[in-house]
């Protein structure tokens, strides 16, 4: 303590918080046109305020550094120090620091954004934040669901809203016994909806020969936001228009053969 003493003059007391201040008055002018030029930008809000953080602490940690200089500390021992010092922190945290890594992949590469309606991993559901953290979804039946970063970093993500349109897929059979293309009108009928897209028109196609039934396949586009309405609509409307003309959805049958 007395050799560190030592090494501080009094006379290198007052140029050392000179530099300090001085530092510290010019950090806050550098982070205040950083701010500017961030606001300018197109970045997400949360790797803004991750990068005026990352950008204060490095700026006030140079100029601390340079007044202890002016102290006569010897600067490369105290930053072989702090090296050593960050390093037992980082193992410590290592996970959280994964997951801050994450957070800047995802925010920098942008496979989702805030309100669009993903797939990350095995969850579906709403963007609701992405922290530099973890990413929490909100599913349709209301369960809000954090997921580490690092998990969705590394994750399979399935984006529905960013095409703006999304393909509503159904199957319906009906028996051998009705006409194909009269089955193919009905189910385009039963389809017809305001918010279905016109280009590309909907379309049925004869989809499989099933043990007990000819399986179509309705293809239909609509906006990403009317999915469920539209999906909901079709799914409901075929079995209507079905019984309407006589058209029937057969029960699985197995046709036995007993020989004498």
């Amino acid at each position: 303590m007395e050799d560190f003493l030592a090494m501080i003059r009094v006379e290198r007391i007052l140029p050392a918080l000179a530099v300090l201040l001085v530092g510290i008055l010019l950090s806050r002018i550098f982070l205040k046109l950083f701010d500017k030029a961030l606001q300018k930008s197109k970045l997400n809000s949360s790797m803004f305020s991750f990068l005026k953080t990352l950008m204060r602490v490095l700026l006030y940690s140079l100029a601390i550094l340079i007044a202890a200089g002016c102290l006569g500390i010897d600067v490369s021992s105290l930053i072989a120090v702090l090296g050593v010092v960050s390093l037992a922190i980082s193992l410590s945290v290592q996970n959280a620091l994964s997951n801050v890594v994450g957070g800047f992949s995802l925010l920098t590469t942008q496979p989702f954004q805030v309100g669009d309606h993903v797939q990350i991993g095995s969850d579906t559901g709403i963007v609701e934040e992405i922290s530099m953290s973890y990413t929490r979804l909100l599913t349709f039946d209301g369960i809000t669901i954090y997921i580490p970063n690092s998990d969705a970093a590394s994750a399979r993500i399935c984006n529905y809203t960013v095409a703006g349109r999304r393909r509503v897929e159904l199957a319906f059979t009906a028996s051998y016994d009705d006409d194909i293309e009269k089955v193919k009108a009905a189910i385009l009928q039963a389809a017809s909806h305001s918010k279905l897209l016109s280009d590309p028109a909907p379309v049925v196609i004869l989809s499989a020969y099933l043990d007990s039934a000819i399986e179509y396949q309705f293809l239909g586009w609509t906006a990403t936001e009317n999915y469920l309405e539209v999906r909901n609509h079709v799914n409901g409307s075929v079995k209507k228009e079905f019984d309407r003309q006589g058209i029937s959805i057969p029960y699985p049958q197995v046709d036995v053969h007993v020989q004498k």
